[in-house]
């Protein structure tokens, strides 16, 4: 089992993962004229113990998208933020693997395009459908 200087590595490492993603997401948003509101979001993990994470609530003119981040011990991966839509309340899962970002359907079913500016703004599309 990795040491406690290793958590603690490793969340600081998550923590700027999570900060530079939610950077781009606001300047995506920014582009489109959307609204966004910054937060920070207390977890709670085994081994790493609580740490804040920043988190987003974004406002377009058909839907209300919350940027939340879930953790950095998730299976199979390096962390997850969830992407859930208001008022629908569908879910798309951003995954940290293989040192990338990777979205993923609710049911796990791998999204066909990168990650990526064109991809937020086409999935935020679709969730508004």
């Amino acid at each position: 089992m990795p040491d406690r200087n290793d958590w603690a590595q490793k969340r600081d490492h998550w923590i700027a993962l999570v900060s530079s993603l939610m950077d781009d997401i606001v300047r995506w948003c920014e582009q489109h004229g959307w609204s966004v509101i910054r937060s920070t979001k207390r977890v709670s993990e085994e081994h790493i113990g609580e740490y804040d994470v920043p988190a987003l609530t974004i406002h377009t003119p058909a839907i209300q998208l919350h940027i939340d981040p879930v953790g950095l011990n998730i299976i199979g991966a390096q962390g997850r933020v969830d992407i859930l839509a208001y008022p629908s309340l569908n879910r798309l899962l951003l995954v940290r693997k293989d040192d990338q970002w990777m979205l993923f359907t609710e049911s796990r079913v791998a999204w066909p395009q990168d990650w990526g500016s064109e991809t937020f703004a086409k999935i935020t599309r679709s969730l508004a459908a």
